[in-house]
């Protein structure tokens, strides 16, 4: 016996007697998936402004600086960041990859309330705290470099 099945079914019963049937596509299914090739522009696209941010906010804090020279650029990398998630939570993918990035968010959230509080810090303060918030940030960008390898693209 034979079978012959179009791409376009979605399954077919083959009766034990039968000699050969076709299954012509008159049975078909509409799947909505996101390309891989579109989720990682999408991704690609969010992070953009948020990395630039990042640069900023980075030699600005470890540099020796003012709390108002500190707190523009912690303003930015935040809002950036919440931009960020914000276009990356609604990004359709599923499993590994959807975890990674509800990951990366709660990660970006830790940042963006550490660098929040910046304001109602002293210049010693930051000084002191600059290798946490830098580790925090750095956390989160391992945590986006997992997205990334989930999306297939390289590290940041």
């Amino acid at each position: 016996t034979s079978t012959t099945v179009s791409p376009t079914s979605t399954s077919t019963t083959v009766s034990p007697t039968s000699t050969s049937t076709t299954v012509s596509p008159t049975s078909t299914s509409t799947t909505t998936t996101v390309s891989s090739t579109k989720v990682s522009q999408q991704f690609l696209a969010a992070a953009t402004a948020s990395k630039a941010a990042y640069v900023t906010w980075r030699s600005k804090i470890t540099s020796k600086t003012t709390i108002s020279q500190a707190i523009g650029p912690c303003d930015t990398y935040a809002a950036a960041l919440t931009n960020f998630d914000n276009a990356i939570l609604p990004i359709a993918v599923t499993g590994k990859t959807e975890t990674d990035i509800q990951t990366l968010v709660a990660d970006d959230r830790v940042v963006i309330k550490n660098l929040e509080a910046v304001k109602t810090e002293t210049v010693a303060h930051i000084k002191k705290d600059a290798a946490q918030l830098i580790a925090t940030g750095e956390k989160a960008i391992r945590a986006g470099d997992v997205v990334r390898s989930d999306l297939g693209l390289p590290p940041s």
